[in-house]
């Protein structure tokens, strides 16, 4: 299967950084990194925050694998939310305390414009790299999908880019990925047997300098929160 990029934006690493340097209190605002996919539901639930405590949340999207190597660098962050597997990453490396408190789940499928269009034809797949959570042709491969084409992408957010934009009918995108664009539909699930739905967690980090993060957290653990990151399409793991 032939391989495309599409590289469209430049993860946010001076963003990130903008955000204040380690130790600055003087503000109640939160940054909060998370997986690129995590962004548009956490961006959700950080509004309903603010409309309770008055705080704002910002929230950087940021590759998986590049999460730990920027809190390392001690890029400016009160709170991470990432996949479980990172977090032990990030515990080990110092970088963040436990507990963790709430998890959630996010299914992978395979999605497109509308629920009949074509698998087989040019299909859109996460590459595997630092900045993907999925490696796409692994899983087409254990699906059984041989498509005429495989458009690759940086990670599941190009992935929707292409979907919309019509450049492929279908693709492998996570449950969070089709309810954050509108036209988007589920045409299969992926079965946990070959892929398992990701989980996800949230932890304060070291870096923490700004009043309550933990507050934030805590939120995120509570029924007002689960309602909204349900409806996004993460799942919670009781």
């Amino acid at each position: 299967m032939a391989a495309m990029s599409w590289p469209r934006r430049v993860l946010p690493l001076l963003a990130l950084a903008a955000i204040g340097a380690p130790a600055v209190a003087a503000t109640t605002d939160l940054a909060v990194t998370c997986d690129t996919t995590l962004a548009p539901a956490l961006r959700k639930a950080a509004a309903a925050y603010r409309s309770r405590s008055g705080v704002r949340v910002f929230v950087f999207a940021t590759g998986p694998g590049l999460i730990v190597p920027q809190l390392v660098r001690n890029i400016q962050n009160d709170i991470v939310v990432t996949q479980t597997a990172i977090l032990d990453q990030a515990v080990q490396a110092g970088v963040v305390g436990s507990p963790v408190r709430a998890q959630w789940g996010n299914k992978l499928v395979v999605a497109g414009l509308h629920d009949t269009a074509p698998i087989d034809r040019v299909f859109a797949a996460a590459d595997p790299s630092m900045a993907s959570d999925i490696d796409g042709p692994t899983v087409l491969a254990r699906l059984g999908i041989r498509p005429t084409l495989t458009m690759g992408a940086v990670d599941t957010d190009e992935v929707a880019f292409l979907l919309t934009t019509g450049m492929a009918q279908a693709g492998l995108l996570h449950m969070t990925d089709v309810r954050a664009n509108d036209g988007l539909v589920v045409i299969r699930p992926v079965p946990a047997d070959v892929q398992a739905p990701l989980l996800y967690a949230a932890s304060v980090t070291r870096l923490a300098g700004r009043p309550d993060p933990e507050g934030f957290v805590t939120f995120l653990a509570g029924k007002d929160a689960t309602d909204i990151l349900a409806a996004a399409g993460l799942e919670p793991i009781t």
